[in-house]
């Protein structure tokens, strides 16, 4: 596991997959055969049962590895069916690009689940989430696009262009490793942070305050800095047009590639709701560009690359179990040596 952020956050990322492309493949299946059946339409999801078995087996082993590589063994007390989440990118085209993709509008459809912390929703014990990525998603051109060739006015042959962006999980807090910190930058948004958790309120949509200077926004737009930061990269100047300029921005965005696990602590070391761990899984958008020229398509030929308008996940939760501890002290204490076996072994 590879450091991703600096403490206080404890924020890793496998180095290499743990499982293959295939084993990603499968899993997706199995999930979404198990979500369209619990729905009562699942003929087009049929699984045979030596491809059920595969796919438990592979998820029995994935939790193997995530015993091993947070020192966490599971207990019955835990949920042993990891979340699954399955995003369909949204198409932005004609008129409604221009609209959408205004500051306000593009946060909405970028992250319109806000962010939040994994403690949420009365699950304190909860000191540790992991996400394994089951597809690849990068910022970047669509070979894909399904655009069709015909021809303007001088004969030339055009095409419609499609770059996707977005499927990051982003934490708008955390100091990047090697970064330096950006002391007004920083604590403007681990201020917010800390105020949410201060009012009770583990979830950016909880404050419903829409002025851009409240603690909600503030962690809001934090994360589409991030995004502009990032997607600066990958952009030529035809689409600059598409996002703001990036800000300076602190924050750590990490894209899904599939097979590789990152996981991290929900809780600090006085086993209280980390402020720093505030996340946010980004929409996927596909932006319909505006028509290119045949040979403006093959002199870009060398900056394309395949990208996927799906993004499948797996999150798993560790949770202390009550048994081990009488009062809170004694979580505290449960949760800090879980930090201090991380930072010794990684860090």
């Amino acid at each position: 596991m590879v450091p991703l952020s600096q403490p206080p956050l404890l924020l890793l990322q496998s180095s290499t997959p743990i499982i293959s492309k295939e084993g990603c493949s499968l899993l997706s299946q199995y999930f979404d055969h198990l979500t369209n059946n619990n729905g009562g339409s699942g003929d087009a999801y049929q699984f045979d049962k030596t491809k059920m078995h595969m796919a438990q087996k592979l998820l029995c082993s994935i939790h193997d590895v995530i015993d091993k590589v947070t020192n966490c063994p599971r207990h019955d007390k835990e949920k042993q069916i990891p979340r699954y989440v399955r995003y369909d990118s949204t198409l932005i085209d004609g008129e409604e690009r221009s609209s959408i993709l205004d500051s306000k509008g593009f946060g909405d459809t970028l992250l319109p689940d806000g962010l939040h912390v994994d403690t949420n929703n009365g699950k304190l014990f909860r000191h540790i989430s992991a996400i394994l990525y089951l597809t690849d998603n990068q910022d970047g051109f669509s070979m894909d696009c399904g655009g069709d060739r015909r021809s303007n006015d001088n004969g030339t042959m055009l095409k419609d262009d499609i770059f996707v962006a977005g499927g990051g999980t982003t934490f708008p807090v955390a100091i990047p490793i090697g970064e330096k910190r950006m002391q007004e930058c920083t604590n403007n948004v681990q201020d917010a942070a800390k105020s949410l958790l201060e009012r009770d309120l583990q979830h950016t949509k909880g404050d419903v305050d829409e002025n851009a200077a409240s603690d909600g926004r503030i962690l809001e737009k934090a994360c589409l800095d991030a995004f502009h930061r990032d997607v600066a990269k990958d952009l030529n100047d035809r689409y600059r047009d598409c996002f703001s300029e990036a800000q300076p921005t602190v924050g750590v965005r990490v894209m899904p590639e599939a097979g590789k696990l990152i996981y991290f602590h929900n809780v600090d070391d006085g086993g209280m709701p980390d402020p720093n761990s505030f996340h946010g899984g980004e929409e996927l958008i596909s932006i319909l560009a505006k028509q290119q020229q045949h040979d403006d398509i093959n002199n870009m030929a060398g900056h394309q690359k395949s990208v996927s308008k799906t993004k499948t996940i797996l999150v798993f939760f560790k949770e202390i179990p009550y048994t081990a501890f009488i009062d809170r002290d004694g979580f505290a204490e449960l949760a800090e040596k879980s930090r201090s076996w991380t930072k010794e072994m990684y860090y």
